[in-house]
């Protein structure tokens, strides 16, 4: 593989001390506020309660950076990326990639950008393991962290059965859309609260669910999403916490079962025994992992209040 490359958009005009990199989750694009087209699977447009005037990471006084993770399928180096020597896609040939190739991918691209530091680092899900590791990686870079819906390592269930994602597609390759919508459905089943509506209204919430797996299948790569899947399931951050020197906001929420609050609140106590400021916030019942992001104005207050004091 010759020299990655890394997508990103950025939002707002940069000055001196304004610059804010925010991380996107395993199946989202660097495209955080859109353009979105009423697709029932949307890469971009995620971050619109994050990002925006009123929001806590508002254009008009920050410049906020997203780049598109590497392995993504977006614009960055992964397996849809065309090998030069081939001509061809890298499909599965791509090397494996990991949450710390992630994370000197985004230190490379701001080093490429003539920025020395940025004011903090916002992550979610996939995004916030990558934003811990860079700010343990390069802790003069970073002036805070906060990690929407990751701990410093997925419960053991779902390492396994991520980590099985390329070898379950690779055994379905007949027929690989089929077997991308069957893993993103069972995806959806993870990061969505559970269900406590009528048997009529949870029917149709699975109708949903179903059209947009159907859709994430017609327009995501199998081979980038076993990458990714991989990279989350084997990231661990245990032994690099202690190496981050910047405050950390972590905010979970009660019914997330790819960080459990448990889990969360066990990285924040690893990280305060390092000596470093660090906050934890909860949504309550009944919200789950994709909440931080739908139910993020449930976040302003503590997300302005830690940006204001850290940064």
């Amino acid at each position: 593989m010759g020299r990655a490359h890394v997508a990103w958009c950025t939002y707002g005009e940069r000055s001196d001390d304004n610059v804010v990199v925010l991380l996107h989750d395993l199946a989202h694009s660097h495209q955080a506020l859109g353009p979105v087209t009423g697709g029932a699977y949307e890469p971009g447009g995620w971050a619109t309660e994050l990002v925006g005037e009123g929001r806590p990471l508002d254009p008009a006084a920050l410049h906020v950076v997203v780049p598109n993770l590497l392995g993504s399928p977006f614009g960055s180096t992964s397996p849809v990326s065309v090998d030069p020597q081939s001509g061809q896609p890298y499909g599965g040939a791509l090397p494996t990639v990991t949450v710390l190739d992630m994370a000197r991918a985004v230190a490379a691209m701001l080093r490429g950008m003539k920025v020395e530091r940025v004011r903090a680092v916002v992550g979610m899900g996939l995004g916030g393991m990558v934003a811990l590791r860079l700010a343990a990686l390069f802790p003069e870079q970073v002036g805070s962290v906060v990690v929407l819906g990751a701990a410093k390592v997925l419960p053991e269930s779902l390492r396994e059965r991520l980590g099985q994602v390329r070898h379950t597609l690779r055994m379905e390759a007949a027929d690989p859309r089929r077997a991308l919508r069957k893993q993103y459905l069972e995806y959806l089943g993870l990061v969505r609260a559970p269900g406590d509506a009528p048997s009529d209204a949870e029917a149709r919430a699975y109708q949903a669910l179903d059209a947009e797996a159907q859709a994430f299948a017609e327009h995501f790569d199998a081979h980038a999403w076993a990458l990714l899947c991989t990279a989350y399931a084997g990231a661990d951050l245990s032994e690099c916490l202690g190496e981050v020197r910047a405050p950390v906001l972590l905010a979970a929420a009660v019914n997330d079962v790819l960080a459990p609050p448990s889990r969360v609140r066990d990285t924040y106590h690893q990280l305060s025994a390092a000596g470093l400021r660090t906050h934890y916030h909860e949504l309550p019942e009944p919200f789950a992992h994709r909440a931080l992001l739908t139910e993020a104005r449930r976040l302003h207050a503590p997300l302005r209040d830690f940006l204001r004091r850290r940064g």
